[in-house]
Parts: structure tokens; C-alpha cells; sequence
């Protein structure tokens, strides 16, 4: 099979994992990473890519790690309605996670930023497709 077709379907896949992430999922990645995909192919034209939390070790696994810094943007400012939002609690308390967690403009920007990353480390994607086709996974 094409390896292009199943990069293709690695990248809707990410995409599609990122929209449907809950926060804690989310929060889990920024802070440890461990994004995994498991690939499968049926024939020359079907494909199913299977992204998980977990999974073994491989190209994907520190997409979007950052060990819960997100980056500084419009909506960690109060730019979207919620003045008086302030500076988040200090990275590594668990008052940052419950931040997190309850905030929808948090999780929105790390859906935003790990998106980012998808495009950004295609490198890795293409890397986690070769070792597909070689046989590792």
C-alpha cells in the first residue's frame, strides 16, 4: 500500500483523536505525551489507524508533550470573555490540572496546539509510518 495514503489516514486520525479528547486525555498529553498509533491494512485501498494513550513507544509518543506548559496565547490573557482570568496556578500544582480541566479555553488551546503539532512534526508521522512499513508496528 501507498505509504502516502497511509500517511494521510494517520494525519485524520490524530486530527480526529484531538477533536474528541477529553480534558483529562488532553492534560495526560501535554504533560507525559504517549500518543501511539496502531496501523492496519485491508487489501490495497483500506486503512485503519487507531490512536491511543498507551500505547508502545514509538515516533508519536512526545507529540504534544510539554510537560503541561501550554503556550501563552489570546485566551490564557482573559482575550476571550473571561477577564479577570488571571496568570494560571504555578506548572506542577495540582491547582494547574483542576485550572485545566475546568476550562474550556484552556482545553481549546491545547486541542489548538497540539493540532499545530500534527503539522509541525510530520517528520515524526512520516518516521512512524516507515517503521510500519518495515515490519515494527
Amino acid at each position: 500500500m501507498n505509504q502516502q495514503i497511509i500517511l494521510e489516514s494517520l494525519v485524520r486520525a490524530l486530527e480526529s483523536w484531538v477533536r474528541n479528547a477529553s480534558a483529562a486525555e488532553l492534560w495526560r498529553v501535554h504533560r507525559e505525551g504517549g500518543l501511539g498509533a496502531s496501523i492496519r491494512t485491508e487489501g490495497e485501498s483500506v486503512v485503519h489507524v487507531r490512536i491511543a494513550l498507551d500505547g508502545p513507544p514509538d515516533a508519536l509518543s512526545s507529540i504534544g508533550k510539554t510537560d503541561g506548559r501550554l503556550p501563552m496565547t489570546e485566551a490564557f490573557r482573559g482575550a476571550h470573555g473571561e477577564a479577570g482570568w488571571g496568570t494560571p496556578p504555578p506548572q506542577g500544582s495540582a491547582e494547574r490540572e483542576q485550572w485545566f480541566l475546568s476550562s474550556d479555553v484552556a482545553q481549546e488551546q491545547a486541542r489548538q496546539y497540539l493540532l499545530a503539532e500534527v503539522v509541525a512534526r510530520r517528520d515524526a508521522l512520516v518516521r512512524r509510518v516507515e517503521a510500519w512499513a518495515a515490519g515494527a508496528g
